[in-house]
């Protein structure tokens, strides 16, 4: 089920002939219907049609129950699903984009498919799946924070994927560590995504291993086609030999060095970090990982 098979018109006309849609309108503008689906006086959804197809494009939901639209699941390239996630704080005028890409189109799939469903496209113009207005409010009451968690967990995904592309593609980044009060930087090249986390790879008889058990907090940084990537966390090492031999399976090289069932291997990802991307021609991206 494609989340933009609701069109405007056709969504307004549903609207105006049914008396309990009617209650829960708030307004119906040129591009966008807005309902208040609790009866609290507040806006609690908003579909628009921002690129001016008659289609809806663009879901906007109250997540803190301000009456202020916080978060937006936005198709940018009219597919059918999601790949755009934006936030704005309360009162706030501009948007920020907190993920979007491939990555968020994969993870948004079934967030938006199970938000739209419910909400509008098939509720109002697919007569072949109903939903009552009882379920639809059920969810949005009983739900949300499942919902939140679900889109924050997108987020965290699309992040660290972002993070690992990049380095993967730098192909090199360098490493700093702190030995007693000196710095000390060396280049890696060891990157893997594995259940949501960022890990690199060492040897645990290596200096730069025993730098980060006596001090966790490590930055590196990577270069590539004029844009930098900084990453700033704590390390923290990991003896499942699942995440070793999944390490090695995507450097085979290092087999010759290291084995997932030797005493030295050694995988490590980063916890509670912040990735910043840097050019000289556009304002940083933060992603927290």
């Amino acid at each position: 089920m494609n989340w933009t098979t609701g069109n405007l018109r056709r969504a307004k006309l549903r609207i105006m002939s049914d008396e309990g849609l009617k209650e829960m309108l708030v307004r119906s503008g040129f591009n966008e219907i807005v309902f208040d689906l609790d009866g609290d006086g507040f806006a609690d959804v908003c579909f628009l049609d921002e690129n001016g197809d008659g289609n809806i494009d663009t879901v906007a939901i109250d997540m803190t129950g301000s009456g202020e639209f916080n978060l937006y699941l936005h198709d940018s390239d009219d597919n059918g699903i999601p790949d755009t996630i934006l936030w704005a704080e309360d009162g706030a005028r501009e948007l920020e984009v907190l993920a979007m890409g491939e990555g968020v189109e994969k993870g948004l799939v079934d967030i938006g498919s199970r938000v739209y469903g419910m909400l509008i496209a098939d509720e109002f113009v697919n007569d072949e799946i109903s939903v009552s207005l009882e379920e639809l409010r059920d969810y949005i009451n009983k739900n949300l924070n499942d919902l939140i968690e679900e889109v924050r967990k997108v987020i965290d995904e699309a992040g660290v994927e972002k993070v690992a592309y990049f380095l993967d593609s730098a192909q090199s980044y360098f490493l700093a560590t702190i030995d007693g009060n000196k710095p000390k930087v060396r280049p890696f090249g060891t990157v893997l995504v594995y259940d949501g986390k960022l890990y690199i790879q060492t040897g645990k008889s290596k200096d730069v291993s025993k730098q980060i058990a006596a001090n966790p907090m490590v930055e590196l940084c990577a270069f590539k086609d004029g844009t930098w990537l900084r990453l700033s966390g704590e390390l923290v090492n990991d003896d499942n030999r699942e995440v070793k031999e999944a390490m090695l399976t995507k450097y085979p090289s290092l087999k010759g060095m290291y084995s997932a069932d030797d005493d030295n291997t050694q995988v490590l990802y980063f916890k509670d970090s912040t990735a910043t991307f840097s050019s000289f021609t556009s304002e940083p991206e933060v992603i927290k990982l």
